[in-house]
């Protein structure tokens, strides 16, 4: 069981543990990012294991729904291990579950909170409750992202192509915009919908002014989910080749690193109308200034906002800067016939590739230098590790404060005790919050017992 926390760095660079991580598995390449530009790129901070929907893939385990939502005091002393851990500007998700299940007046807390410790929120949703006046209070308590995931395996009534779901996605685009957020799109990728990745990736250029990231994430067994193995259809060379269909530009993959190079794949494009290019065609250049934005101001953690990284590579750094420039001047002449059309807007995008691991195959390299973390009761955990695990993680109890002194709260019960409490059998659970193979196993094993409830 690869079941050990992330450790804590108290030392002056918190980027160090990653990076070092990086380089014990040959991933610490001159355009890797990962311990140079962030100390972790995101933590999940579960604040409900409810959701409204019943997906074919899901990581949720078939128990996750009997777990009572996390007290607003525990989450919020998860956010400051976060901070504790990563440093300023990490980016916290907050999810589930789906959190907008939980009242909004503890979301907005969590935001506040997050902006507090001077990092960045994201709230990943499928948007069934996200309406527009609830984005628009939490982007007021200091929301920075919004995620939508919407895809085939959530089995929308009355959407059954990814076509059809452009719909649902433009909804959404339109009750985020105006309100300060960057909007994303999260996809799962199967057998499928696969054959329909290209026109949703042009649909996604079509949009790329108003997106600032879309991520594509690939099959896996893990979770409840009814679907397990992943087809042969789906590979990561094909989902490459069709994104770059979509995109029509051949889209490179392998110019920037975002952690290890077999769990995520990253690039990014510019768009102006029906003109599209890649600011990373230049690969000297990129790797130039990967290594002198990683330089600047160590004891921040790395997690440093764009605008000071560029005021300072300016100062510090001009040649780099002048040839920076240069390449934006070729970006622009490349874009000129889109420039006229989209009436000088330009959109920059980027695009993910996750490739998660399945639950029986976890590889000790790629959860050691894991850049999506979760946080948990014995702080952060790599994602993939987490959902392998889950259950063991989601019903450990977790120390809260009280005007007594320290407790224990209970995830199966919601209580506060002194001491830490057991998750339940299944069999002391009611059936109807049992949900997946679990559920089939425990009805079949109560109706052999002859028990009615």
């Amino acid at each position: 069981m690869l079941s050990a926390a992330g450790p804590r760095f108290t030392g002056a660079d918190q980027r160090q543990p990653l990076r070092d991580a990086l380089s014990r598995y040959g991933e610490l390449t001159p355009t890797q990012t990962a311990g140079r530009m962030f100390a972790m790129a995101c933590v999940s901070l579960e604040v409900t294991q409810r959701c409204n929907l019943d997906c074919t893939l899901c990581y949720l385990s078939d128990r996750a729904e009997t777990v009572k939502d996390v007290p607003l005091p525990v989450l919020v002393s998860r956010i400051k291990m976060i901070e504790s851990h990563y440093g300023p500007g990490t980016s916290i998700q907050i999810s589930g579950g789906d959190p907008t299940l939980r009242k909004i007046e503890d979301l907005e807390a969590l935001c506040r909170t997050i902006r507090a410790q001077g990092m960045r929120s994201c709230l990943m949703t499928n948007g069934i409750k996200a309406t527009r006046d609830m984005l628009s209070r939490l982007a007021a308590a200091g929301l920075d992202d919004v995620a939508f995931h919407v895809d085939l395996t959530q089995e929308r009534a009355g959407y059954p192509t990814e076509e059809s779901l452009n719909a649902v996605r433009e909804a959404y685009i339109a009750r985020a915009q105006g309100l300060g957020l960057r909007i994303l799109f999260n996809t799962t990728l199967y057998k499928d919908n696969i054959g329909e990745l290209a026109a949703l990736s042009a649909f996604f250029r079509r949009h790329a002014t108003r997106l600032a990231l879309v991520s594509f994430q690939m099959q896996a067994d893990t979770g409840r989910g009814v679907l397990r193995q992943r087809d042969s259809v789906l590979s990561r060379e094909r989902v490459i080749e069709t994104l770059s269909e979509g995109f029509g530009l051949a889209l490179d993959f392998d110019a920037v690193s975002v952690g290890h190079s077999a769990c995520n794949r990253y690039t990014s494009v510019l768009v102006a109308g029906d003109s599209v290019v890649s600011p990373l065609s230049n690969g000297p250049l990129i790797g130039d200034t990967i290594a002198a934005l990683s330089a600047q101001d160590s004891r921040a953690g790395g997690n440093l906002d764009i605008a000071r990284r560029a005021m300072a590579l300016a100062r510090h750094n001009p040649r780099l800067a002048l040839r920076l420039l240069a390449e934006g001047g070729r970006w622009l002449w490349r874009l000129r016939h889109g420039l006229w059309r989209s009436r000088g807007r330009i959109g920059r995008m980027s695009i993910l590739i996750h490739d998660f691991m399945d639950a029986q195959s976890l590889d000790r390299g790629r959860c050691e230098s894991c850049v999506f973390m979760v946080a948990t009761a014995n702080g952060p955990l790599s994602m993939c590790v987490h959902n392998a695990e889950r259950d063991t993680h989601i019903f450990a109890p977790s120390r809260i404060e009280t005007a007594d002194g320290p407790q224990w709260w209970n995830p199966a019960t919601g209580t506060v005790g002194i001491a830490a409490v057991e998750m339940p059998a299944p069999a002391e659970m009611p059936l109807k919050r049992l949900k997946g193979r679990l559920r089939a196993r425990e009805m079949a094993s109560r109706r052999a017992g002859g028990e009615t409830r």
